[in-house]
């Protein structure tokens, strides 16, 4: 079983997606007290551990060999227009930190999420310098956008997840299948078999909409990932400012309703958590190739292992 160590864990997103998919979390690195809470609270027996500039690289177990983090967005995000840093900032910089314990202890995997942004911030400069740094550090590396509404969920979220393999290209087999896949036929509506291989209803409702509220009187086509509602089937992104997303029915008071699983007051916290979480439907899907990839990749090892070799070759009279 590939053991999972997770750096800037946030709820868990990547670690519980792993861990569907068959992996066992080893290791936790959070700063935020109230993602802690959650984290200790459903992975209670794992090593949790706070701000990533002060851990030790001896802290992280041997026996991780699938590392995983989305290091902080705020500085590469579309969303802040005119005050991107790029990884000169001191929040999205600390991809530095990280890269200064995958250096040192190279485990076979690395996988990041981070928002779409990181792909232009400065022109490219910035995610050209993390592909050199990983590629220093002999990593094969491959990198896609997805959408979480194509892996049955009704939330539209675009991130970029970049995946590196030591000594060879074998993480662009975790990104990219070989034959074709389904996806939605049109806005709102989720296909029957999605990009993960999995189903999901249309919530679709002429009576219940999604408001991106800080949007609200305000043109549909304003910021980033647009603005205004739909009932569609289909959420913008929920994002960690708290302008992302108020469900309600058009004979209710206005306010998040029972029926998203959510109290009728949105606890700050938890909405800064959820917007800021890894989607785990995509997380899993992720999971299930390293695995398989991994396994192949073992057993091409195993049989290279048993074959003759040419000295071998050559003593046979």
């Amino acid at each position: 079983m590939l053991k999972v160590a997770s750096f800037f864990a946030g709820i868990g997103g990547f670690d519980l997606g792993f861990e569907q998919a068959g992996m066992e979390v080893v290791f936790q690195c959070e700063i935020n007290p109230f993602c802690q809470k959650v984290l200790k609270k459903h992975w209670p027996t794992v090593d949790l551990y706070g701000d990533i500039k002060k851990i030790s690289p001896d802290n992280i177990p041997k026996s991780a060999q699938v590392w995983c983090g989305g290091f902080p967005c705020q500085d590469l995000s579309l969303a802040n227009q005119g005050k991107r840093k790029g990884l000169e900032g001191d929040r999205s910089g600390l991809f530095y930190r990280y890269a200064e314990l995958i250096a040192y202890h190279k485990p076979k995997w690395v996988v990041i999420e981070n928002v779409p942004g990181l792909l232009n911030s400065h022109q490219g400069e910035d995610f050209r310098i993390l592909l050199e740094k990983l590629d220093e550090f002999g990593y094969g590396l491959s990198w896609r956008v997805f959408d979480a509404k194509y892996f049955g969920t009704p939330q539209r979220r675009r991130r970029v997840y970049l995946v590196g393999s030591l000594g060879s290209l074998r993480s662009a087999q975790v990104l990219f299948e070989s034959e074709p896949f389904a996806i939605t036929a049109g806005q709102g509506g989720i296909a029957s078999e999605t990009l993960a291989g999995e189903s999901a209803k249309n919530l679709a409702d002429p009576n219940q909409f999604v408001f991106q509220h800080a949007g609200i009187g305000r043109k549909p086509s304003a910021g980033p990932q647009a603005k205004g509602w739909r009932n569609d089937g289909e959420s913008y992104t929920l994002d960690s400012r708290g302008s992302a997303d108020a469900v309600c029915k058009t004979l209710d008071a206005f306010r998040v309703r029972d029926f998203t699983g959510l109290p009728e007051r949105l606890d700050g916290n938890r909405y800064r958590a959820v917007g800021n979480a890894v989607c785990v439907h995509v997380a899993r899907w992720l999971g299930e190739r390293i695995i398989a990839v991994d396994a192949e990749w073992q057993a091409d090892q195993s049989k290279s292992s048993n074959l003759p070799s040419n000295m071998e070759l050559q003593a046979v009279p």
